[in-house]
């Protein structure tokens, strides 16, 4: 009887050993994935930014948008980069921190995009300003 009670016992803590050991990797999978997934939206924001700003007909673009971007993509192939060598074997933590400094720098883009939207929109309230005086002076 003892036997069986201490095998009963050495089973329980070897299923909850696994049990703790599998919340832990699904833990590590779910945040390496809010990574990923943070680094592809991160990236197509930029993307979209940047191909907004080359399609409106400007001199030239302002160079504090340009550096935005370009510190936003830098950032953004530093953590690809950081989680091809090192994501395997990062810590929880690390991950963490690297999902954080994502969402961060994710929104510090955010007021060059409403700048950005707004300029579009004055543009092309210019140019409907643009269009309606050209009709008018049309005989």
């Amino acid at each position: 009887m003892p036997y069986l009670l201490a095998g009963a016992l050495a089973l329980a803590v070897a299923v909850l050993l696994l049990a703790l050991r599998e919340r832990r990797l699904r833990a590590r999978r779910d945040l390496l994935r809010q990574v990923l997934d943070l680094a592809d939206s991160f990236e197509s924001q930029v993307m979209h930014c940047r191909a907004q700003l080359r399609a409106m007909p400007t001199a030239g673009t302002p160079a504090s948008v340009e550096g935005v971007l370009d510190a936003g993509l830098r950032d953004l192939l530093a953590h690809r980069l950081w989680l091809k060598n090192e994501g395997s074997r990062a810590s929880l933590q690390a991950l963490t921190a690297a999902r954080d400094a994502l969402a961060s720098a994710r929104e510090a883009l955010q007021p060059q995009l409403q700048r950005l939207n707004q300029a579009r929109a004055d543009l092309d309230g210019a140019r409907e300003l643009l269009d309606a005086a050209n009709r008018a002076r049309r005989p």
